[in-house]
């Protein structure tokens, strides 16, 4: 009788001491989502007092720092560092803008302004520069691209946009030396462009206004223009799902340099079939692939297609698949999956280099981020592809 007594209250222990450590993680979650929730509130109203007068490219934690916590992504480390030791901060560029960027609250002509909330989008690579888009996360400012010295890793200038667009993505059009950019205009997917020429000439200090674009389309048959690449002559342009599938659509570029376009006649704007009311030019799409959900970007090397994947605090990832006439780019004809930091967002292929951007170090998100990358990483491709496993 007493050896039953005793097991039926080892037992009772036992069942409350699972029910304590249960109570206790359900308390802990609860105010873990509680804080993100209303810091991310907090965050999209409120921006921080300005403590500098123009962009600033500084560090908001140390590299060593970086360097330790991408010992959580063994494969991402060793094709970021291994033999870069001889380059500046190993081939890392610190993205800029982060504590202050000189731009302009929106509607507001021929003025200048301090955003201290900034969100880094979009990275494309040029010959000579790193361009970085970013938005302003409480909706106030217009959006920016930051112009990155890709010699000497400094921040040269920033390009200030007409509107406040999430900009997240940007690509350059090597051939004809054009600048492309992610946008959305009156609730339609749009793509801008500047020329290399105009980004080289542009102060926004001279004048205090938004950089001209000089081509604009809207774009047919996609939800949103979430992020773009450039390869062979053409624009591939992607929208972010949370939970479903998404699409993947090319534009082919005119040898002029142009979208190919067509002619939309004014029955088909009146009867809502296109959602277009404007007389910018639509851009029509010449082919299309279906990819995985929470995409962020695209990148193309030899004969691989690149996916960055990231949603809220969960790590990120670099999916890998054949550049083949498979339109499915799904789980099942994925050949490589390799993990990330956090908030990984745009991806960009130069040479035999990916250079990876993150938004974990913007603001918005920098309290809430379990990893928070300052920098844009540069990855050794034939690093990263041969040593990663599924």
């Amino acid at each position: 009788m007493k050896n039953r007594h005793k097991k039926e209250n080892k037992s009772t222990k036992k069942h409350r001491r699972i029910f304590w450590i249960f109570v206790f993680f359900l308390v802990v979650g609860i105010g873990v989502t509680s804080y993100i929730l209303l810091f991310s509130a907090y965050t999209r109203r409120v921006e921080r007092e300005a403590m500098a007068t123009g962009t600033v490219q500084e560090e908001i934690y140390s590299f060593k720092s970086r360097r330790d916590l991408l010992s959580l992504t063994p494969e991402v480390k060793r094709a970021a560092l291994y033999g870069r030791a001889t380059e500046i901060d190993y081939g890392t560029y610190i993205i800029p803008g982060l504590n202050a960027t000189e731009t302009q609250v929106f509607g507001e002509k021929n003025t200048s302004s301090i955003c201290t909330s900034m969100t880094p989008q979009g990275l494309a690579v040029t010959e000579d520069y790193l361009l970085v888009t970013a938005y302003c996360h409480t909706n106030t400012h217009n959006s920016v691209i930051y112009v990155i010295d890709k010699k000497t890793h400094e921040f040269v200038k920033e390009i200030v946009l007409r509107n406040k667009s999430h900009v997240g993505g940007i690509a350059y059009d090597t051939i004809h030396n054009n600048i492309w950019i992610s946008c959305m205009s009156r609730g339609i997917p749009q793509v801008n462009a500047i020329t290399l020429e105009q980004l080289k000439n542009y102060c926004f200090q001279n004048s205090h206004q938004p950089i001209s674009y000089s081509q604009s389309y809207d774009l047919y048959a996609i939800t949103r223009n979430s992020f773009l690449t450039y390869h062979n002559n053409a624009l591939y342009i992607g929208y972010y799902t949370s939970n479903s599938a998404s699409v993947l659509e090319e534009y082919d570029i005119t040898e002029d340099g142009t979208l190919q376009t067509s002619t939309v006649d004014d029955d088909t704007i009146t009867t809502g079939q296109l959602g277009v009311d404007s007389l910018t030019p639509l851009a029509l799409p010449s082919g299309m692939r279906v990819i995985t959900e929470r995409a962020q970007g695209v990148a193309f090397y030899k004969n691989r297609i690149l996916t960055s994947h990231s949603y809220g605090v969960l790590p990120g990832s670099l999916k890998v698949f054949p550049n083949s006439l498979q339109m499915l780019l799904e789980e099942d004809t994925m050949l490589q999956k390799i993990r990330f930091p956090s908030k990984l967002e745009q991806i960009y292929v130069d040479g035999d280099d990916l250079y990876v951007l993150f938004e974990s170090a913007a603001y918005g998100y920098r309290y809430t981020s379990l990893t928070q990358f300052d920098r844009i990483l540069k990855l050794n491709l034939n690093t990263l592809l041969t040593n990663s496993t599924n």
